[in-house]
């Protein structure tokens, strides 16, 4: 069984403790709102918490009175978290629950949207670490809740109530919230739903009203070079340099497992050369070669961003002595000590800011190449638009 349970959460005690106080409660609200960034576990609790509502063992999850070959009341005491082994929890921990709906968003065409879905539904189930991974735009798709409200207007086939699980709930189009509106207003007491967004503010003020919310929070980077070590089966050194570049997101970590970080870094921190060197038409057609001239996703462009960000760090982390073995870039150690004895905190901290912004502008509409250009040549030193900065350490788009 793929799906984890609430209990095998890591570092996530206050949200995965308000989750299993509701299902010890037996009483449940009409929907709830799992946010916080992306890879910290919000998608895993959502379906450990599906199956927590489904099994048992725990209260209401008995089965219905119709079913003549199930005991009207579980045996044993009652549980605030799936048992594992009861019918319910191995047809959910399989994704087989007919009472369990998991909605996500896909990249595929129309004509093999049901080939897609079943292809990931058995990915997740065959792999405990899978990870969603958008590179491209993905979508839940007007079909799939049209087919998904249909059926929801009929009784659970097997248990109490039905679980829906809806990941990453901003990825839908406006006239699909309103569709959803009444359905996760008045639910009934048949059905749950269980939303989880990474991008809080894209979801309707209408939905995230009706909702209780639960937050989540980064992870710390102990907890995830542990799980990398122990449950991945990767050196120190790599997990390390993962956990340091996936900024508190376990899903990062592990998308970025099989990428040949060295050649990325490498030609990431190049284009800083041209910048610093003042050479603007160098610079143009060093981010065009790395932009691959248009056909790079916006993945791999933050992916640099971040690299510069984690290069940053390490400057700042030498300046105050801190030992090799906490910098991510510690192959670079001389270089990176060199260079942190020449540029100030505030220097540090300009490049930063302008970084930050950069990140800001790759989740709207602005060209990833014009992107890269200016951020670099900010991070250079060209200081441009550097009396509009705020006195405060936050993006300029924040005020």
């Amino acid at each position: 069984m793929a799906l984890p349970r609430l209990s095998e959460l890591i570092d996530q005690a206050d949200a995965t403790g308000f989750l299993r106080s509701v299902v010890i409660g037996g009483r449940y609200g009409n929907a709830y709102l799992l946010h916080g960034p992306a890879g910290v576990g919000k998608g895993s609790a959502a379906l450990g918490f599906a199956r927590a509502l489904l099994c048992q063992k725990t209260p209401g999850g008995a089965p219905a009175t119709g079913d003549l070959f199930a005991a009207a009341e579980p045996a044993g005491p009652l549980l605030d978290d799936a048992c594992g082994v009861c019918p319910a929890c191995v047809k959910t921990g399989d994704l087989q629950h007919p009472d369990l709906k998991f909605v996500f968003p896909v990249i595929a065409e129309d004509q093999k949207l049901e080939e897609t879905i079943a292809d990931v539904m058995q990915a997740v189930r065959e792999d405990p670490l899978y990870v969603f991974a958008y590179e491209k735009a993905a979508s839940i798709r007007l079909v799939t809740t049209r087919e998904l409200l249909r059926e929801l207007a009929f009784q659970p086939y097997e248990a109490p109530r039905r679980v829906v699980v809806v990941r990453d709930a901003d990825r839908m189009r406006e006239d699909q919230y309103s569709a959803l509106l009444k359905s996760i207003e008045e639910p009934g007491a048949s059905t749950v739903w269980v939303l989880t967004t990474s991008r809080l503010a894209r979801l309707p003020a209408t939905i995230r009203s009706r909702c209780q919310r639960v937050k989540f929070a980064p992870l710390p980077e102990e907890s995830i070079v542990r799980f990398l070590e122990e449950r991945a089966e990767m050196k120190r050194t790599d997990s390390a340099l993962l956990a340091a570049l996936a900024g508190g997101s376990l899903g990062k970590a592990l998308v970025l497992r099989d990428v040949d970080f060295d050649d990325i870094r490498d030609q990431a921190l190049a284009l800083v050369d041209q910048a610093v060197k003042g050479n603007p038409a160098g610079l143009w057609k060093a981010a065009q070669g790395y932009m691959n001239y248009g056909r790079t996703g916006r993945e791999t462009l933050r992916r640099m961003i971040e690299f510069h960000m984690l290069w940053l760090r390490d400057l700042m982390r030498a300046q105050v002595g801190a030992p090799a073995e906490l910098l991510v870039h510690r192959d670079r150690e001389k270089e990176i000590r060199e260079e942190a004895a020449k540029v100030t905190p505030t220097e540090i901290r300009r490049r930063l800011l302008a970084l930050e912004e950069a990140l800001q502008s790759i989740e709207g509409n602005v060209s990833p190449d014009l992107t890269i250009f200016s951020a670099m040549v900010r991070v250079g030193g060209r200081r441009i638009g550097e009396g509009q900065w705020p006195p405060h350490a936050a993006a300029r788009s924040e005020y």
